[in-house]
């Protein structure tokens, strides 16, 4: 019997949910906590047991799906065959391979300009907006659309290679001022280098982007930009929205028979509300609540703190232990101090506990405890730093199972209204964490 890929996801969807309900008390601790509420103690004691003394690399290999070197619990074992098996695949699938041999007299394959779309751009944004705008472009394509909008388009980077590279209508969203002006002007940088080369025949046929200063609150505003009519229907797409951004841009798509497909990248799965999450009809018959700390802990790199963790490089992770021991301190001072906002420091063996305790708390305006006991209990709660990776760790293991809700309950939303969706891990999750792009086609 084949099942349709409605049901798959809902079926995912259901189980993914399943598991997360289980281990809702480890995703909800904060590290910060750690001895206040004796996160450790919350461990099953075969949990505790194997993991007192692990090796920290050896946590790194098992948070990277490698073959354990020792003996471990069976739930835990399943928690982690269960995690894997569930979990949208974050290893990015994109070859980004360049066509050559095209007209020389295009902005394409003039050979001088290269390098061009690389100006003012860091190396993680370049990475990002190769590989997009293939997808855009490849999707484009594929739906018979020659016009895309680009909502949160900064300083336009990704506007300007598919608007002068890849020959299409384009426009950017933007809520700041001052980047809209800005990537105007980089737009006239451009169009001053390309003169140098081209024809003044390809140069007059080049497709300008419009820029559009907009401070999108409803999807609705969308329908009322002043497009020109080359852009009567369009691609939607955004890299990255914060929030509640990325489920108006998929809102709109469905609602509005002028978006030919949709091409978005989450972010900030914490700054989600009820408008964002869940949004699927399905989702919001299940038991689907992400609490603020397993939405938060699903923006973390991974795939970076794994590599630390294997290549032995954990030692800074000892501020961990730092914060959740002044933690400690500061609830007895005054409960109402908990959760305080102190300052990030950074760690550095050759600073004391108390060193650290008076820089963090400099701006609170409090006097610390002068008990030596107190200081004593502190640097006795450092020895147990390694206790600490380990719960933040075993959070992270998570973190894939609570992402992979919030993107299979976008994608549900979209076809459940009769679209064409699908997710696809296109950047390297080392380089950009949040890695899949949701493409939906009418």
């Amino acid at each position: 019997m084949e099942y349709s890929v409605k049901e798959i996801v809902k079926s995912q969807i259901q189980m993914s949910l399943k598991v997360l309900r289980m281990y809702d008390w480890l995703l909800d601790f904060y590290v910060l906590d750690f001895f206040v509420d004796n996160h450790w103690e919350k461990l099953p004691k075969s949990w505790r047991d194997s993991f007192k003394n692990i090796d920290i690399q050896h946590l790194g290999e098992i948070l990277s799906n490698k073959p354990p070197k020792q003996l471990l619990p069976l739930s835990f074992l399943a928690l982690v065959k269960s995690v894997q098996a569930l979990s949208v695949p974050r290893q990015n699938i994109s070859s980004n391979t360049k066509q050559s041999g095209g007209n020389l007299d295009t902005c394409k394959y003039h050979p001088r300009l290269k390098n061009l779309f690389l100006k003012h751009v860091k190396l993680k944004k370049r990475h990002e907006i190769s590989l997009m705008a293939d997808v855009v472009v490849n999707t484009a394509v594929q739906t018979g659309c020659n016009a895309v909008i680009d909502f949160g388009s900064g300083l336009g980077h990704l506007l300007r290679v598919l608007a002068y590279r890849e020959d299409l209508f384009a426009a950017g969203i933007e809520c700041q001022s001052q980047l809209t002006q800005e990537a105007r002007k980089l737009d006239l940088e451009l169009e001053y280098t390309v003169a140098k080369h081209l024809s003044p025949e390809a140069v007059s046929k080049l497709k300008q982007p419009l820029h559009f200063h907009v401070t999108l609150s409803s999807y609705h505003q969308l329908r009322e930009l002043a497009l020109p009519h080359s852009m009567s229907s369009y691609g939607l797409i955004g890299l990255h929205p914060c929030g509640n951004l990325g489920p108006l841009l998929l809102k709109h798509f469905v609602e509005s028979d002028h978006v030919n497909f949709i091409c978005v990248v989450g972010c900030c799965y914490m700054k989600l509300t009820d408008e964002g999450y869940p949004m699927s009809v399905y989702a919001q018959s299940l038991d689907s609540n992400l609490s603020f700390a397993s939405r938060e802990i699903a923006c973390h790199a991974i795939e970076v703190y794994c590599g630390r963790l294997r290549e032995g490089n954990y030692k800074d992770l000892k501020i961990h232990a730092y914060r959740a021991a002044l933690e400690r301190i500061l609830v007895e001072l005054d409960p109402k101090l908990r959760h305080a906002p102190v300052r990030s420091i950074k760690h550095s063996d050759a600073m004391t506990f108390e060193e650290y305790c008076a820089l963090a708390v400099e701006r609170l305006n409090l006097d610390l405890p002068k008990s030596p006991d107190v200081w004593s209990r502190g640097n006795s709660d450092l020895e147990q730093w390694r206790r600490v990776v380990v719960v933040y760790t075993l959070r992270l293991m998570l973190a894939p199972l609570v992402e992979t809700v919030v993107l299979l309950d976008r994608m549900l939303y979209v076809i459940e209204r009769g679209l064409t969706c699908e997710i696809r891990p296109v950047f390297d999750p080392k380089l950009s964490p949040r890695n899949h792009i949701i493409i939906g086609r009418r």
